[in-house]
């Protein structure tokens, strides 16, 4: 053998060494005791390999959910890990909830920074908690958020399927840098409260090419949010695309920089809505853009709602504190199941100003291809290339 041949086949075997090394290590549940079957609580063996993953300080370890179905009861999984990059939790099998879980949150994430969650299946099985609520007089356990992601930086998750939450699918609250990214949600729409995704007291969140199938909003955004991008997403059923209700309480953080585009919604309570309580607690929200949205059968495709009053408990005859401006509407097109497919019912005290409206053609569903009717009050900006345009912009 040559010096030559030598030298390459040490240095290809240094190679290998090296790669073997900064390879990440791979913490499985049923290493912990988890069986598949979704009979036994599996809690304490995924929370034991999650230990296990967080006080790695090597390269990205991973937390692995292997092929199956396994039952859990309520997990809390605490940061922050050791690791820099933070800790991969790859699931290839199905992880169910328990009829009840007792808390208002079954799979929670707190401080977990870096935290990337791969594939899988979520099952919340709602329906004996959706069933109890529905029956008048009884008492029922707290609904519960299926993922709860609170606290955390620099968080992805990918290519997961949610399905039958008992209440809120995904919640992201007091969070930085948080993608999903081909999630998939799914409930009944009779199911309630079982909004896809909610996001709350957080920046630069994005929803990229999700498909959300729910009983309530796809897509929420609550106070103290800003820099949210929500692209390439389908929706419906559901209640459409949220922006609050906001103006609920005093010292709510304001909304700003929110972006939908691309976006395709179907059968919908809602399509595009800012929603505030008519209550005169002071709030904002500013720099909001929709763009590019596809309507088909939704009942109030665009809409502004500053008088939000369910019951009309405690704020009856009063205003919304809620200061809405600069909101852009460009390329929305599609079907309205109602003759009103533009609403802007704004504050008295807060009129909505900078409203745009660019391209706009909305026809009503049972008006034999006829435009639909708007709706205006309290607004002020401007419109172009609308069919209907409101009488007040």
């Amino acid at each position: 053998m040559s010096v030559i041949t030598v030298v390459v086949v040490v240095g290809v075997v240094l190679a290998l060494a090296a790669a073997a090394s900064v390879m990440a290590a791979e913490y499985s549940v049923v290493d912990y005791g988890a069986r598949a079957g979704g009979r036994a609580d599996a809690a304490g063996a995924f929370l034991a390999a999650w230990a296990a993953a967080c006080g790695d300080d090597g390269e990205r370890p991973v937390m692995r959910v292997p092929a199956g179905t396994f039952l859990v009861g309520r997990a809390y999984f605490r940061g922050p890990c050791r690791s820099a990059g933070g800790v991969v939790l790859a699931i290839d099998g199905t992880v169910v909830a328990p009829p009840a879980v007792g808390n208002a949150s079954w799979i929670t994430f707190h401080y977990a920074h870096g935290l990337a969650i791969r594939g899988g299946t979520l099952d919340g099985n709602g329906h004996a908690f959706w069933a109890c609520k529905a029956a008048a007089g009884r008492r029922c356990p707290p609904g519960t958020t299926t993922l709860d992601i609170s606290q955390s930086n620099n968080v992805s998750v990918k290519r997961v399927t949610l399905v039958d939450s008992k209440n809120v699918h995904v919640s992201i609250f007091d969070c930085a840098g948080v993608t999903l990214q081909g999630v998939r949600i799914a409930a009944p729409a009779d199911s309630p409260n079982t909004d896809g995704i909610h996001v709350a007291l957080s920046r630069d969140v994005a929803v990229l090419s999700a498909t959300v199938r729910t009983g309530d909003d796809c897509v929420s955004v609550g106070p103290g949010t800003s820099g949210v991008a929500i692209r390439n997403i389908r929706c419906g059923p559901g209640h459409g695309i949220s922006i609050g209700s906001l103006g609920g309480r005093a010292g709510e953080g304001e909304v700003r920089n929110v972006t939908v585009e691309s976006a395709s919604l179907a059968g919908t309570q809602n399509g595009l809505r800012i929603k505030t309580w008519g209550k005169p607690f002071a709030g904002r929200v500013s720099g909001v853009r929709f763009a590019n949205v596809a309507m088909r059968d939704v009942q109030n495709p665009i809409v502004v709602d500053q008088n939000y009053c369910p019951g009309n408990v405690n704020c009856p005859g009063q205003s919304s504190g809620v200061k809405i401006s600069d909101v852009e509407y460009e390329g929305i097109t599609g079907t309205s199941a109602t003759t009103v497919a533009v609403r802007f019912d704004c504050s008295g005290s807060n009129p909505c100003t900078g409203i745009r409206l660019r391209n706009i053609n909305l026809t009503y569903d049972g008006g034999g291809g006829k435009p639909a009717r708007s709706f205006c009050k309290n607004a002020g900006g401007s419109a172009s290339g609308v069919v209907i345009p409101p009488s007040c912009l």
